[in-house]
């Protein structure tokens, strides 16, 4: 798979070869500085052991890793995560390839080096990471291991063996909230999780149309929770003309809290189906979330076949969820 032997990477960290063999062994005799320096050359480098490397070659032409992210903290990711996942699917049968899921918080509490163990013990060289945010500090150490390339749903990173694939959510974000809100309008914004990158491309689009249409605006953490905006909802919206909300989930909670008849405008993000049951025509930015799912799979399925990762911006609609009864 790679040209660089166990030889050079005992030179490049300034160990002996048996040292290096122990490290990728797990060793406990080693000291944590001495194991750092051959992780990261081991990285930098691409190398793999040659046992692996051949176990690779021989299962891995068809097998990718999809990487998702479960948290009941965060219920609307579950319509979410599963249309990526049926997208994905539906690629993998028309292209024969082999989809491994791999639940976030079923090895969160591996160590880095067993991150990259666990992937390549299942011959996997490819991975899908759907929703990616700072604080995965393995997977994001994971990116810089050449010995993978990667599909990254909604990180714009810039790496040479990382694509990313995602929509232009500060612009989205802009788009959808300019349609509530007008000029001198007392704004309420209610983010997302903290540290995602979502959330901070989406802030920049509020904060522009804000600046834009002279409105104070005033941002709290929704933290993408139905019930966190509606407690919000309930103690601050009648100090503010729009409520705009970095998902449809928050904006469910607030329409909750307001009812039907409030004077409040909001919007929502990502048209999500469970809005049009419980809310009233909430205008939002929807996401195909099922056409990102099968576009990471072709994109995938090329990174394997040799082609260079490339930064892909899908197409988002400004939309008005119908009531469903």
């Amino acid at each position: 798979m790679n040209h660089v032997g166990i030889k050079d990477v005992a030179r490049l960290s300034g160990v002996s070869e048996s040292t290096v063999s122990k490290v990728l062994k797990n060793y406990p005799n080693i000291s944590e500085k001495t194991r750092e320096k051959v992780m990261q050359v081991v990285k930098e480098t691409g190398y793999m052991p040659n046992a692996v490397a051949s176990n690779l070659s021989s299962k891995a032409k068809n097998r990718i890793a999809l990487y998702v992210y479960i948290n009941d903290k965060f219920q609307q990711i579950d319509e979410i995560n599963m249309l990526y996942l049926l997208g994905a699917f539906n690629v993998a049968k028309k292209l024969n390839l082999e989809l491994i899921t791999v639940f976030h918080d079923a090895i969160e509490n591996l160590s880095q080096e067993e991150y990259a163990t666990y992937f390549l013990s299942r011959s996997v060289d490819v991975i899908v990471v759907f929703g990616l945010n700072r604080d995965d500090a393995k997977m994001i150490s994971l990116l810089d291991d050449k010995r993978f390339k990667f599909v990254v749903i909604d990180a714009p990173l810039d790496s040479d063996n990382v694509a990313s694939l995602y929509i232009d959510h500060t612009e989205g974000q802009y788009d959808v909230a300019s349609q509530i809100v007008r000029e001198n309008d007392r704004v309420l914004y209610l983010s997302g999780k903290e540290n995602g990158y979502v959330t901070d491309m989406r802030l920049k689009g509020i904060k522009k149309l804000a600046e834009e249409r002279h409105c104070s605006l005033t941002i709290r953490n929704g933290e993408f929770s139905e019930n966190r905006a509606y407690e919000i909802a309930r103690e601050e919206a009648e100090e503010y003309d729009d409520i705009v909300c970095a998902s449809d989930l928050m904006a469910i909670g607030v329409r909750k809290a307001l009812g039907s008849d409030s004077r409040v405008r909001v919007s929502g993000f990502d048209g999500i189906r469970l809005m049009g049951y419980v809310a009233d025509d909430v205008i939002t930015c929807r996401q195909d979330f099922y056409s990102i799912g099968k576009h990471a799979l072709y994109e995938a399925f090329e990174l394997k076949r040799g082609k260079e990762p490339e930064h892909i911006t899908v197409p988002y609609e400004i939309t008005k969820i119908e009531h469903e009864g």
